[in-house]
Order: structure tokens, then sequence, then C-alpha cells
């Protein structure tokens, strides 16, 4: 019986921001991409915020008009980081086994004694501590769990206690424990803010499932969700009737997934983030100054995204297959004088996207054409806002089989030299002709950390 927690912080973003600013406090607030203050988005929203309906992702006009004494704070990466690396100082104490699912929330697997596996007791509710609250209907699932025990429970109150004392009284998260990975990200999720919660066995897990939507875990999202309902599926107990041939013959491969989720079964290990891989994929996306409509216009921004994107994988020495493509529909907002401020809801960035296999490839101009091809195919000639590009399942170049074609030892040649000189006088001092007079798009640091390697 493994015994895992799942540390998820509350409002991240926000509520570092409102750490470090005592002025912040209190008061609704929305982080936002940096030095973009325009045409962007709230990327966290404060508690406060929240109240109002304010949500990640949503476009600033929209979030002013639910929220007109929204205050907007830059983003800013180091803040975050540097919380973080305390973050994962704290959570080294306890155990060596810890994954850092995102810059804020990780799990922790407890290791196992070698002689016998820990039993854990249950704790009754009124044991675990007025700091801890627990949903009526939460408790009502934990009511036959047997495996739980005050000293797991001690742990993970101990941890919210080094929280606040050593990254700051303001800094919350929500604790989920259970016996695999699934579960415990499901149980911190449940109850927020500042939230403990526990799944302790099978019994309380289906009790669980069987009152949540399922949209409300990790891995189904509102596609999926949609395809579920469409075969008459709606909820979990549903999900559990239906026979795996029936999920792998719809879904593929992520049948089994589907299938495992109904059960609360998950076997996947927590991987130490300091022996997680480089990088999973590589990408950029761009957003638009003005609402863009010119086939010429988009097109030299795909490239340049895709010059990027190859620009970094040949610095690190990497060459990749998949394809992924998506962007945003220019933003267009409704407003229902009927319904009150947090029950607005706006039609914004409605978009698409798809993926495509090539060949193992480093090349600009290759990603370009495969993410051009999927971009023609799927909009339709009204403006967007945004538009971004991707690269996955990399390998590395090396070892690599020699190619003696002369046009391409011409083509690998080129492509050094260029690399060296923007290396050394910037990006696109020396670029291809059709990105003469061209938009400018520059490579910045995401202030959200979505684009950074951290080694903490």
């Amino acid at each position: 019986m493994r015994t895992i927690l799942h540390i998820d912080f509350n409002s991240y973003f926000a509520r570092v921001e409102q750490q470090a600013n005592p002025r912040l406090r209190g008061k609704p607030i929305g982080v936002t991409g940096g030095d973009r203050m325009k045409r962007t988005v709230v990327g966290a929203a404060s508690v406060e915020a929240k109240k109002f309906g304010v949500k990640t992702g949503m476009n600033l006009y929209e979030a002013r008009k639910l929220c007109p004494q929204l205050i907007l704070v830059k983003g800013d990466s180091d803040k975050y980081l540097s919380t973080t690396k305390k973050f994962l100082n704290i959570l080294k104490s306890y155990s060596p086994y810890i994954e850092l699912f995102s810059i804020d929330e990780a799990f922790i697997e407890l290791p196992q004694p070698k002689k016998s596996s820990p039993k854990l007791k249950m704790s009754s509710s009124n044991s675990i501590g007025r700091s801890i609250q627990i949903p009526d209907q939460a408790r009502l699932a934990l009511a036959p769990a047997k495996r739980v025990g005050n000293d797991v429970i001690e742990m993970a109150i101990d941890i919210k206690s080094q929280i606040r004392a050593k990254i700051g009284e303001w800094i919350t998260c929500s604790i989920g424990i259970s016996y695999n990975k699934f579960l415990a990200k499901l149980a911190g999720s449940l109850y927020k803010p500042d939230g403990l919660l526990v799944i302790a066995d099978e019994q309380a897990a289906m009790r669980i499932l069987d009152q949540i939507e399922l949209n409300e875990v990790c891995g189904i999202g509102f596609r999926i969700k949609r395809r579920l309902n469409n075969m008459g599926i709606f909820n979990f107990s549903d999900l559990r009737r239906v026979n795996l041939e029936y999920l792998l013959a719809s879904f593929k491969s992520y049948g089994q997934t589907l299938y495992n989720m109904s059960r609360g079964l998950d076997d996947s290990p927590v991987s130490p983030f300091y022996e997680k891989e480089e990088v999973k994929s590589i990408g950029h996306r761009h957003t638009i100054d003005h609402d863009a409509d010119s086939y010429e216009e988009i097109k030299q921004i795909l490239l340049k995204l895709s010059e990027l994107v190859a620009r970094r994988m040949r610095a690190k020495k990497l060459v990749g297959k998949t394809v992924s493509l998506w962007f945003r529909y220019a933003f267009k907002q409704t407003y229902n004088p009927g319904l009150s401020p947090q029950f607005q809801t706006g039609i914004g960035f409605l978009g698409d996207g798809a993926q495509s296999t090539v060949s193992f490839t480093s090349d600009g101009l290759e990603i370009f054409k495969t993410g051009w091809g999927i971009f023609m195919s799927l909009w339709d000639e009204k403006a967007i806002r945004m538009i971004g590009i991707s690269i996955s399942n990399l390998k590395p170049t090396t070892p690599e089989n020699l190619n003696l074609l002369p046009e391409v030892k011409v083509k690998e040649v080129i492509t050094k030299a260029l690399d060296k000189i923007n290396d050394k006088f910037g990006e696109f001092t020396l670029q291809r002709g059709v990105l003469l007079n061209s938009v400018k798009v520059y490579r910045k640091a995401n202030p959200f950390l979505a684009d950074r390697r951290f080694k903490l």
C-alpha cells in the first residue's frame, strides 16, 4: 500500500505577489504575462478576484467587467522560481521521492519500510484539528476508510506549517493523501483553499468518484467529456460499466486510462524531479497586437515561430517528429444584463489545434510546412489573436548517420553559419528573404516558468 501526498498551492502566483507586497493582501488582483499589459490574459487570479468570477485565462476586458476594482500585477518568473526552491527544500526533509508536477504542485511518496508496508490507521474527523477543513460530502466518503493514520495527517499539517513559516504567512496549500497519484491529486483538488483531504482505500475512492463530474479529474477535458456524453456516459459510475474493449475501440490507448480512472487505478511512479528528462517538447506562441486575418502576415509569424523552435532544438542537439499547432480567434465579448457579475460568460479565445507526425527534424522550414498545413486545414479565415507551434517526441541528434548528399551537406553548413551569427548578434540578424519587413517576434521569458527548466 503506497502513501502519496499531493501538495498544491492555492492561487500560487497571486499569493506570492500578495506575500511580497502587503498592500495587495485581501484585494482582488490578476497576474499578467510579464511586460504585456495589453492584449493579454489573466495568468492567475487571487482568491478575492475569483469570488467575482475572474478566472485564469480570462481576457482583461471580461475580467474588469466582472471586477472593476481588479488590480493588475506583472508576472515575475524569478520571484516564483525562488519560492518554488524554498518549497522543494521543505519537502526534501520528508522524502527523497518528490515529483514536481508543475511550478506550484508536487507529489511526495513516503518511503516504504523494508520489512513491512505502513499500516495507516484512520483518524476521526475530530482528531484532525480545526485547521484542517473537510466538507460533509468528503467526510462521508472517508468514513469507511481504515488505513490513513495520524502520522501522515500530522506530516501534512506540518508541511503546511513549514510553508507558512519559511515562505510566508499568506501562502497556503491544499494537500491530498491517497494510495496512488491519481487519487492523491483528486483529493487535493476537491477542497480549496487550504484544505486537506484523504482517500484512504478503494471504497472511499468509489464514493468520491461517484460524487464528482467527469471533467473534475486531471486528464478528462471538455472534448473527451463531450465524446463520453455522446456515448451515454455521464459519470464515473456509467464509465465503470463500459467494457475495456469498447473504450479501446473508441479512444485507442487512452481507453485504458479512462478504464483505470473510473476504478481509481494508477500505478504510475513518483518520478524525482532531479531524474526527469531535460525537455519533452519545445514550442513558441505569439499574441498578435491586433486582430489578424491576413494570409501573408499569419504565414510570416508562423514561419518565425518555427525558426525559433528549430533554433532551440539545434542548440540542445535535439530532433523531433510530432508537430503541434494551435491558435485563438479574436475575442468577441457578450454581456447579459440579466445576470449578476459572477455568472457572466464571454465568448473569448475560441480556437482550434491539431498535431501531425513527420520524419525527425530540427529544420525550421520543415516544421513550418507541417504547421501551416495544419493551420490551413482548421482556419475559417476569421481574424485571430494568437498562434503557437511546438514539436515533441524528441531525441538526441547524436549518434547520427552521416548524410553524403551534397544538397544536405550544404544546407547543414549554411544552417550552422546562420545559428552562429544569430547567436552573436541576435535573433533574425540573418533570416529568410520572405521574412523581410515582417512583424517582429521576440522570444520572451514566460513569467509563469512554463518554458523554463528548474534545476533545484
